[in-house]
């Protein structure tokens, strides 16, 4: 239970469904109302899809592509760490650009909301990451998923009300302690993939 909690609270923060929120109302503004949530749940199963995809196939990624469970640790970390101070500083690091306007007045489809706002590249290697561990077996890989998802999904789905009733300090005052812990988990993932890769007889 712990491990599917653990697993569940990360994936959410790497999700950063409130940090995507101001992406997504302004993506579909033009998307008729009726459309509005259809999309984001259409979406949003489109992208558990593809992180279940990779939750089933990655240990056979890494094994093709000779990459060692500590050495995606440390890269996971690195990854996490840059997240988070995006999500901290408001740094526009992995921020999508999109500077055509004709492409703003079409239904988006599969990108860049379902990939890779929801399902991104840093999630993806998390999914793997995790799956990777000796301890994670793919049911509670996959609860922990389902959960982090459903929480996401929700609070896209609500995205206007949420906005609307918090206000953007608040929006930003919760980026940043999400942030905030997601650089703790990043810290502790990179340890952990060091000690795994040069001192592998600690625990």
């Amino acid at each position: 239970m712990e491990f599917i909690f653990s697993t569940a609270l990360l994936l959410f923060l790497v999700m950063d469904p409130l940090g995507n929120l101001p992406f997504f109302i302004s993506s579909l503004k033009n998307v008729p109302p009726e459309r509005y949530l259809k999309i984001i749940f259409r979406e949003s199963v489109i992208a558990l899809i593809v992180l279940t995809i990779f939750m089933l196939v990655g240990k056979d990624i890494l094994r093709i592509l000779q990459i060692s469970q500590s050495s995606l640790g440390i890269a996971g970390g690195i990854i996490l760490f840059m997240i988070a101070l995006q999500m901290i500083f408001c740094l526009p690091i992995f921020s999508p650009a999109n500077n055509n306007e004709d492409k703003k007045l079409e239904e988006p489809f599969i990108v860049p909301l379902a990939v890779p706002m929801v399902a991104g590249p840093s999630t993806a290697a998390i999914i793997i990451l995790v799956r990777g561990r000796a301890d994670a077996s793919l049911l509670d890989c996959f609860i922990a998923l389902c959960i982090a998802w459903s929480l996401s999904t929700i609070i896209l789905m609500f995205s206007k009300i949420i906005s609307r009733v918090l206000g953007h300090k608040i929006l930003d005052a919760s980026e940043s302690l999400m942030g905030l812990l997601l650089t703790a988990l990043a810290i502790e993932m990179l340890v952990k993939g060091i000690k795994s890769a040069f001192c592998p007889g600690m625990n």
